[in-house]
């Protein structure tokens, strides 16, 4: 049965009335233990080689998030992130405007939707946008998709920052781990550092975009990495040569093993080797699962989609053209002469308006593999995830050990569902750490 969660955009009131607290324990008197400052071009205000409660292992936003409600309980929190800048593939989502959530977030939107249903649920889209509200930031909703009002990725990069300053986490950038180790308590190694906490947050997501793969370092414990693929990225595909840059609405199917696994319309952005834009991002998630289990993958375009193929068969039977000229009254030229060399038309050919029909409603894609993962957003793929508890995100191997994030084996469509996962799973660790069962 379909879950569906709470909207993100839920009536703010509840939130003001509560004095705009979240995972904020106000008994505590939280110390500053550590700033996030700028200094003559650097971040200043690191305290090193010292032992905390808890160390998350990338500051990304799951990491960073969870650092911040680890913090707000006045735990010791320390983030070691291998950049030079915090947040840094954040900035580059949702082109720039940081689309971190969705109205329609549910568990079937995920690859592996009996694990994260329990963490979805537990924070789910109102708890999302009370979280940003307590760091001071305003969301807004366009077509289900959830952004900072500022449709500035910025935003939500400062907000955060300021919130881990303001609870005491400690920021160590260009602090790429080396090794862990487990004795009575974990020790970390980073930067010619040694950092000694109880607990360790695994969010060091992936190698998509600009970040890094570091998932090699749970290995030595026993943990297992699944083959990993680029998602939400562009399609390879060589189909539609002599269209780049052109942009049509129309409709997409992906077909894997004779399944359609992927229906939509929307956007497509064509290139000579690659099928790009919103649409081909929102299948190109369904397409690198289907990749993964060594299914093969076909694709194919609907150029009206809101037209019957008699309707267009009656337009085409109507004119007194070639083909491809016929075509121009429906697509962009360089598209009509796609199509018409699909559908076999040779120069001047007299147009067959049945065959120019079907090929508008069917233009037939093959797909050349995937993408390389440093140009997609997101990929598929992580720790196996039956060595975590999807109710805590603990590893099920390691004691104090837990992961978040695009670092497990999780991925959604696109559309802000990534980004809600990191958020959901982050919560779920460290309430988990905490110990409180006090939303």
């Amino acid at each position: 049965m379909r879950t569906r969660v709470k909207s993100p955009l839920a009536p703010f009131s509840a939130f003001f009335a509560e004095g705009g607290a979240f995972f904020v324990d106000k008994r505590a008197d939280l110390r500053i233990i550590g700033s996030v400052a700028l200094e003559n071009g650097a971040r200043m205000g690191y305290n090193v080689g010292m032992e905390f409660q808890d160390i998350v292992i990338g500051g990304g936003a799951s990491g960073m998030a969870c650092a911040v409600m680890l913090a707000r309980k006045g735990r010791k929190v320390v983030v070691l992130e291998a950049q030079d800048r915090t947040l840094k593939k954040l900035l580059a989502t949702g082109n720039g405007r940081c689309n971190l959530s969705n109205a329609a977030v549910s568990p079937d939107r995920y690859n592996a939707p009996d694990f994260v249903r329990y963490a979805l649920e537990s924070f789910d889209g109102e708890k999302v946008s009370r979280f940003f509200l307590s760091v001071g930031l305003l969301l807004r909703e366009e077509e289900g998709r959830i952004y900072p009002y500022s449709l500035n990725a910025g935003s939500v990069v400062n907000v955060l920052l300021h919130a881990a300053k303001a609870a005491g986490v400690t920021l160590a950038e260009s602090a790429k781990v080396e090794k862990i180790i487990r004795r009575e308590k974990f020790e970390v190694y980073a930067a010619g550092k040694k950092y000694v906490a109880q607990n360790v947050v695994f969010a060091a997501g992936s190698n998509a975009t600009s970040g890094r793969d570091s998932l090699s370092l749970l290995k030595f414990f026993g943990h297992d990495v699944t083959p990993r693929y680029a998602s939400i990225s562009y399609i390879p595909c060589s189909c539609v040569r002599g269209a780049s840059g052109v942009r049509a609405r129309a409709a997409l199917s992906l077909i894997c093993d004779g399944r359609t696994v992927f229906s939509g319309e929307g956007e497509l952005l064509f290139k000579d080797n690659a099928l790009s834009g919103i649409l081909a991002f929102e299948a190109s998630s369904r397409y690198a699962r289907a990749l993964r289990q060594g299914k093969t993958c076909t694709g194919e375009i609907d150029f009206a989609p809101d037209r019957t193929r008699e309707d267009l068969e009656g337009f085409f039977s109507s004119l007194d053209c070639d083909c491809e000229q016929a075509l121009c009254g429906i697509v962009h030229r360089a598209l009509a002469a796609a199509i018409a060399k699909k559908a076999g038309a040779k120069g001047g050919a007299r147009l067959n308006a049945g065959l120019l029909a079907r090929t508008v409603k069917g233009y037939a894609l093959t797909f050349d593999g995937a993408c390389d993962v440093k140009n997609a957003q997101v990929v598929c793929g992580g720790l196996e995830l039956s060595s975590f508890d999807p109710q805590t995100m603990r590893s099920r191997l390691v004691p104090g050990l837990y992961a978040t994030g695009e670092a497990l084996d999780v991925d959604g469509d696109c559309g802000g569902f990534n980004l809600h996962w990191a958020w959901a799973s982050a919560y779920t660790a460290a309430k988990a750490i905490v110990g409180d069962n006090d939303d």
